[in-house]
């Protein structure tokens, strides 16, 4: 039996929003050609086509070039993985890119060696102050990396012609961890899920292996609550037929009561995505 039969839609998001305002915030860099990019590949370039009057109204267009990994990203599990039923970055079931969010803040470890691999009591350690982390969750490490962004050589420990590369990332034994909690995403904020020096990214076949996407190059999570407790996550990924992954934009979620310290604002569109999931998932 639907309980919401013969209720106006508007009535039901009206009541749905009452004291559910929600702070929205942007964990994501800019794309510009600012953008420190791995060696090698393709820098970022937007072209002006149009950026004037034209026969007496304003008209402005550019054409834009880019490496599929390029600033805050997406890894699709096809970028180290080959299998039937692989997720491209166009086929990720769109209820995988909304997600309840998990922050594990190592920084002072990544402080003290840049060479940091998460382990798996990493994880359990966080887990027992926030607790398990939830099957369908998104997951991301929190190096406060931010801090170097478009400064390559703070990025990556080196120079631009340098062939090894010095940031954390997560170790194999805290990536099987987190694909036997069942995890939809896991993130990071340095360039990679695997460190920088590794040359055969253990992380990245293994989670790929098992569907699980990668976001990496997250802009700061400073005004998160802690260990991302409450906030939920958006992943505005493109939807690029055949893509190994694309540039995202992440918006995380909360109740302002969590007492995240806010950079954005508590607007009705939060209350909007929100009343919207609510009502979506009792309809369902």
């Amino acid at each position: 039996m639907n309980l919401l039969q013969g209720i106006p839609t508007y009535l039901v998001l009206l009541i749905a929003s009452v004291g559910c305002k929600q702070v929205l915030i942007d964990l994501s860099h800019s794309l510009n050609s600012d953008v420190p990019i791995y060696p090698n590949n393709q820098e970022f370039e937007l072209s002006v086509v149009v950026n004037g009057t034209v026969n007496g109204k304003w008209l402005s267009y550019n054409n834009i070039l880019f490496y599929e990994h390029t600033s805050t990203h997406l890894d699709a599990p096809s970028h180290f993985a080959s299998f039937d039923g692989v997720y491209y970055a166009a086929t990720i079931p769109v209820e995988r890119l909304v997600g309840p969010l998990s922050v594990i803040n190592l920084e002072e470890k990544s402080d003290k060696d840049r060479d940091y691999r998460v382990t798996a009591d990493d994880i359990t350690s966080y887990e027992k102050e926030f607790g398990k982390i939830p099957k369908g969750g998104i997951v991301i490490f929190d190096f406060g990396w931010s801090k170097y962004w478009n400064d390559f050589e703070g990025i990556y420990g080196a120079a631009r012609n340098d062939t090894t590369f010095h940031f954390p990332g997560l170790g194999i034994d805290a990536a099987e961890v987190l694909a036997d909690r069942g995890v939809y995403g896991v993130g990071i904020d340095t360039p990679s899920v695997d460190y920088g020096a590794s040359q055969d990214y253990p992380a990245h076949y293994h989670l790929h292996g098992r569907n699980i996407y990668h976001l990496e190059n997250v802009g700061s999570m400073s005004a998160l609550p802690k260990g991302g407790k409450g906030v939920t996550l958006f992943v505005g990924a493109m939807k690029i037929d055949s893509g190994s992954g694309g540039p995202v934009r992440l918006i995380a979620m909360f109740d302002d009561e969590e007492g995240g310290k806010s950079t954005g604002k508590a607007t009705g569109y939060g209350i909007l995505l929100l009343t919207t999931a609510v009502v979506c998932v009792i309809i369902g």
